[in-house]
């Protein structure tokens, strides 16, 4: 989470901020550990009661700011209020159930988490894999110990979770910021971020200005895999909607992506001759190895796509963004005409370049205090997550969708805060009455 929110504030604030968030992940860190620590002992001194009662008043906002927000939003809000509501249920009932329930559903969330990172890493294959490859097994083994009653019968399960989970933050922060010290030596965030193979050299970094050509519009383009097949698929949700769709005659449609900058910019890769994706092959494709690297062609124009295939299913615009840094990957990137279905693929080229425009897009309001805000906005969170599973395996057209729909919600926010809807609901009604 805090590389996207460091990528939108920009080089300038990050050469400033970089030592502070370092010092900050070091103290996180410790806490953490003290407090996991303080959960094998039975969590004596952290207080659980307080720490339910926050996330209880957590909760009820979340389910109120999600009564007045639409679309994508709202689910965001129910969902996270929910969560949180029947954490601090569970934590504030003060049962033994009520720990044994958090130790199941806190275990469940690594077990799943750690499953799919081993179960990426051995298919995929992609970059520092065996790295991940532990990750997951490290944390399908702390589910376990979630599980066991040992030592504290679960009494400390909520100490050994929050602790864990700020432990690895801290972490994560610490290791991030020393990777950003780099930017003091005139890169800039995304040429950091990137995967190695997309990383321009220094004396090309990319450009930190981002004026905006005013009136331009950047626009993502997403061909679903349902809605981009030529005939009807097969039922199957979340597998149709982030990996791919599969007909009545077994025909795999992956959908695809696009990024225009009209009129000038459009990226859409696509592989030079059609890939055999039957079933039987389509397991060895999502290899991420050289071999299955081959040639690649960019089309022209969205105009020239839609005629030639179909409109996209999906727009998303944006108005705030680095055209001077997207220009400069694009560039840099058309050079290479190659695909490989896993690493440089339709999606991921969008993914990059979408990136690339997100360099200090939010460079105005990312002061200290609106960069602290930044960090607390929902979709933040799961813009971080979704980028972690493609980054982990592959980016689809799916995922792209998720991603840059959570970018949009964070670079364009609407008007809905807790102050709004209490104006909205009491202000408005009391005027309605005096009527």
């Amino acid at each position: 989470m805090l590389q996207i929110a460091f990528l939108l504030a920009g080089a300038a604030f990050v050469r400033k901020a970089a030592p502070f968030f370092m010092v900050a992940g070091v103290l996180w860190g410790g806490l953490g550990l003290a407090i996991f620590i303080d959960g094998l002992q039975g969590g004596l001194h952290f207080p659980l009661h307080v720490f339910g009662l926050f996330l209880l008043l957590d909760s009820l906002v979340s389910l109120a700011l999600g009564s007045a927000a639409k679309g994508t939003q709202r689910g965001i809000f129910y969902f996270k209020g929910g969560v949180f509501l029947l954490i601090a249920i569970l934590i504030l009932s003060g049962r033994h159930d009520g720990t044994l329930a958090l130790a199941i559903v806190f275990g469940i969330a690594y077990f799943i988490t750690g499953l799919f990172t081993i179960a990426s890493a051995v298919v995929v294959r992609f970059t520092h894999w065996r790295r991940a490859l532990l990750s997951g097994v490290l944390q399908i083994l702390f589910a376990i110990f979630l599980f066991l009653p040992f030592p504290t019968q679960h009494d400390g399960t909520v100490s050994q979770f929050i602790g864990m989970v700020m432990l690895t933050g801290g972490l994560q922060s610490v290791i991030l910021s020393l990777r950003m010290r780099q930017v003091r030596h005139g890169r800039s965030v995304f040429d950091i971020l990137v995967p190695q193979t997309l990383r321009i050299g220094a004396g090309e970094a990319l450009p930190q200005e981002d004026e905006t050509p005013p009136g331009n519009q950047l626009i993502v383009h997403v061909w679903t895999p349902e809605g981009s097949a030529k005939q009807q698929t097969l039922p199957r949700p979340v597998i149709n909607r982030y990996i791919a769709a599969v007909d009545a005659n077994g025909v795999i449609s992956t959908g695809h992506a696009a990024l225009e900058l009209p009129p000038t910019l459009y990226i859409s890769l696509y592989p030079a001759a059609e890939i055999d994706r039957s079933p039987s092959e389509f397991f060895n494709l999502l290899k991420a190895v050289e071999a299955n690297t081959v040639a690649g062609k960019y089309q022209p124009d969205y105009r020239f796509e839609a005629t030639m295939w179909c409109e996209s299913d999906r727009k998303i615009h944006f108005s705030t963004f680095n055209a001077a840094s997207l220009t400069s990957f694009w560039s840099h990137y058309r050079q290479t005409e190659t695909y490989n279905l896993t690493w440089r693929n339709c999606s991921s080229s969008v993914a990059y370049a979408l990136e690339a425009a997100m360099d200090g897009a939010l460079k105005e309001r990312c002061t200290r205090g609106g960069f602290m805000r930044l960090l607390f906005i929902p979709e933040l969170w799961i813009a971080a997550q979704l980028r972690k599973r493609a980054t982990n395996m592959a980016w689809t057209p799916g995922l792209v969708l998720d991603y840059t729909r959570a970018l949009h919600a964070v670079v364009h926010p609407t008007d809905v805060s807790l102050i709004s809807l209490i104006k909205k609901r009491w202000f408005t009604a009391a005027d309605t009455g005096r009527q």
